[in-house]
């Protein structure tokens, strides 16, 4: 009896099949783990945005941090840089880079090319629709919180560091932070913005694409081990 049940083993058989010891479940148990931490990255970074918006809507002024920022960042609205950096606030960069990003991933992890093709259009569609005009706080009488200029890069930019292999997430995490404060730059320089307005950009930006990428894994967790029991 004994050498039947080695011989089973030495071909393979899964004699186990329900205690998620396989490569498959040690995959799926990592991916749900991961998308249980970025749910919760993306849940603090966007409830903190929420915050600083209504925080807004009772005191629209400058703050220390919006002067803080001016003390390092003087006006160039003239300056021909920075509005090269600005058009990537585009729609068509919005979309293109989305979907790029979606196709690098797709073949090893679905839902994250999910993720990367919707995160970043939802939140620029929340914060052009919903909070600012919510909160209405204005800079030059232009609705400003949080800086939409700034949530396009940030979030795009955390779709190409979600759907690169893992090899390549440092140097995309480089180059993608100083695309953002260039952009960042970009905007208080040209006074289009107070510099709040373009760190709640990137707060808001980042953060939606990790919540959504983590809740699309944690569903996905949850449905495999329904249908395990």
């Amino acid at each position: 009896m004994t050498g039947y049940i080695d011989r089973k083993k030495s071909a393979g058989d899964p004699g186990n099949v329900g205690s998620g010891a396989g490569p498959d479940a040690t995959r799926q148990a990592d991916a749900s783990a991961d998308g249980r931490v970025e749910a919760a990255v993306g849940s603090v970074l966007v409830l903190a945005t929420v915050a600083a918006a209504l925080f807004f809507r009772r005191h629209p002024g400058p703050t220390f941090v919006d002067r803080w920022g001016f003390s390092l960042i003087h006006p160039a609205v003239h300056n021909s840089f920075y509005r090269s950096v600005t058009k990537l606030r585009s729609v068509d960069f919005l979309v293109a880079a989305s979907i790029l990003s979606a196709v690098v991933v797709v073949g090893r992890d679905r839902l994250r090319a999910l993720a990367c093709l919707l995160g970043p259009g939802l939140a620029v569609v929340l914060v052009e629709w919903l909070l600012k005009p919510v909160i209405a706080r204005r800079y030059e009488a232009v609705l400003t919180f949080p800086s939409g200029s700034v949530t396009v890069v940030a979030s795009v930019a955390t779709a190409w560091v979600l759907a690169v292999p893992r090899r390549l997430r440092p140097v995309t995490v480089v180059f993608g932070a100083v695309v953002v404060v260039l952009e960042c730059v970009s905007v208080v320089a040209l006074q289009w913005h107070f510099p709040s307005d373009a760190l709640g950009g990137v707060v808001f930006g980042v953060g939606v694409v990790l919540l959504v990428d983590g809740l699309l894994h944690m569903t996905a967790g949850t449905r495999r081990r329904a249908a395990d029991r």
